[in-house]
């Protein structure tokens, strides 16, 4: 039913465009070709409740950047009154963890036998995975809307005013912070810090990336990712809501009406810059960094000297959801709930998969099975032909 009237909604503006009753839309999402084959088959499907779509906060709508996450054979999402251990195989209910807020905002983070979220409030929970034992929380009276880095000796947190908490892991005291100097205007997307050998790199709404200690908060360096580029408030904006990515000696990071930049891990010398504008997550891919750019379109670039190495066009302005690799492919979704693939070496269409869910806002995959969610909270899991 859903994919009929998706078809006759299709034809019937075709038809008024033709006749010029409607103007085009030089950012509607593009059409997608119907010619290529499926690749997938629906493994089990929960409707769940989110716990948060979009919030009233100080007259601002504000959006959770991670609605589930995963680990081992559970996918730990919040439902209405717990957080709820789904079995990735069966798609049954496996147990309920309490949560002592009902207004969540951060989604949950499980990691070290613990899962972690906060709420509307401002204030951060830790709780034991085993029973739902409150094991501490903290009152940032701050919003954290993106995925926690939960570490053997440290939680780390970025808030949305641009703090980033580093936690005792067993008593929820605050180990070090580091306050970035917020720009006049944002658009109030958040990153999320990155721990690779011995230290964090954190982005922030001033467009600039952090190195720093691990254990003691000391700042190895910070440097701007890209350079203003106009004079207005809106062409200033450089907000980096995009994770770096580290590997080797290297540090790639990238933000919205910037760049993507590399920097050595050590000095934070920057090594090439290339223009990019950006809100989802850069990934690594072999000798390629991949991103989406404003645009929806999917770009790999060189690793080593940012030159352009391929680039897809066929989703633009579809709200294609985060890259996910699996073997040579790369999986998303987009806002009608189409599931795509991808050739991660030459970026050519190989896969079309239409589902029953509506915009697809987190994918992930495991053991060759992939996990999505869509706006309305729905949950599928789907094996990969």
């Amino acid at each position: 039913m859903k994919n009929t009237l998706k078809l006759l909604s299709t034809i019937f503006l075709t038809g008024c465009q033709t006749l010029g009753l409607i103007n085009e839309d030089p950012r509607a999402p593009t059409a997608l070709n119907g010619d290529y084959d499926e690749f997938a088959s629906q493994a089990w499907s929960r409707g769940v409740v989110t716990p948060i779509i979009t919030y009233q906060f100080f007259g601002d709508n504000i959006q959770p950047s991670k609605f589930f996450d995963i680990s081992g054979s559970g996918v730990y999402l919040v439902g209405d009154e717990a957080v709820e251990m789904i079995n990735i195989d069966s798609g049954d209910l496996m147990t309920s963890l309490n949560i002592d807020n009902e207004k969540v905002m951060s989604g949950v983070t499980v990691a070290y036998n613990t899962y972690l979220y906060s709420d509307i409030e401002g204030k951060l929970y830790l709780h034991n995975l085993n029973n739902g034992d409150l094991k501490w929380k903290n009152d940032l009276k701050d919003l954290v809307i993106s995925k926690a880095l939960i570490t053997p000796l440290h939680v780390y947190v970025q808030t949305s005013s641009d703090v980033l908490y580093a936690f005792d892991f067993q008593t929820g005291e605050i180990a070090w912070s580091k306050n970035a100097q917020a720009p006049l205007l944002s658009i109030r997307g958040t990153s999320n810090p990155v721990f690779y050998e011995g230290l964090i790199f954190a982005t922030f709404s001033n467009g600039r990336l952090a190195a720093i200690r691990a254990e003691d908060g000391i700042q190895l360096w910070e440097k701007p990712i890209s350079r203003i580029k106009g004079s207005t408030e809106l062409e200033k904006l450089m907000d980096a809501d995009s994770p770096a990515i580290a590997f080797d000696e290297f540090v790639y990071a990238a933000n919205y009406n910037g760049s993507l930049t590399r920097f050595n891990i050590r000095g934070g010398e920057k090594l090439f810059s290339v223009d990019l504008s950006t809100t989802k997550p850069i990934k690594q891919f072999r000798d390629m960094v991949l991103a989406v750019n404003v645009d929806d379109e999917i770009i790999a670039f060189d690793a080593l000297n940012g030159t352009e190495k391929w680039r897809n066009s066929s989703f633009k302005f579809r709200k294609i959801s985060e890259l996910i690799f699996i073997g040579n492919n790369i999986y998303f979704g987009d806002l009608e709930g189409y599931l795509h693939k991808l050739n991660a070496q030459t970026g050519e269409t190989i896969g079309q998969q239409a589902t029953e869910l509506e915009e697809i806002v987190q994918i992930e995959a495991r053991s060759g099975r992939l996990i999505a969610q869509d706006s309305s909270g729905s949950l599928s899991a789907f094996d990969l032909n």
